[in-house]
């Protein structure tokens, strides 16, 4: 391996393991390095199966959340919560201030809808209806916003 080859591969190890959203993953295979992106995925030949958890029981997650901006919120409650251009709703296990949360939130949001999970393992297809919410909070005052739970 040349000395610009050598460079270029420690540049992009530094970025990858640097990434605080996590974005790739690398793998080392009979010398070869190989990346991946882990998440933002809209083309269908992804497997899913192979990057996803399903969870199967409410008991698996201490809560599930999902980020978003007050700016939505009242399109959020009229017609539930849509995956929009992507292929799926993304939520998260953690809060935005929880150094493991990689996905499901941006940093920056300013409410907080909370996923009843119980209800949710019913099943819905693309748009998580608002029945399914447990609760609403601003971010980061984590005060209650008011909505009804039809």
């Amino acid at each position: 391996m040349s000395c610009a080859e050598r460079g270029r591969r420690k540049r992009i190890v530094h970025a990858v393991r640097k990434d605080n959203k996590q974005r790739f993953s690398l793998l080392e295979e009979n010398g070869e390095l190989l990346i991946r992106a882990n998440q933002g995925h809209t083309v269908m030949t992804v497997e899913f199966e192979r990057l996803l958890k399903q969870i199967l029981s409410a008991d698996e997650v201490q809560f599930c959340v999902h980020g978003t901006y007050k700016r939505n919120l009242e399109s959020i409650l009229e017609s539930g919560l849509k995956r929009m251009k992507r292929l799926h709703v993304h939520f998260s296990s953690g809060l935005p201030t929880d150094g493991e949360v990689i996905s499901g939130m941006r940093r920056d949001v300013n409410v907080l809808i909370y996923l009843d999970v119980r209800k949710a393992l019913e099943g819905f297809d693309g748009v998580v209806p608002v029945k399914f919410f447990e609760k609403i909070e601003s971010w980061p005052d984590r005060k209650p916003i008011p909505f009804l739970n039809l």
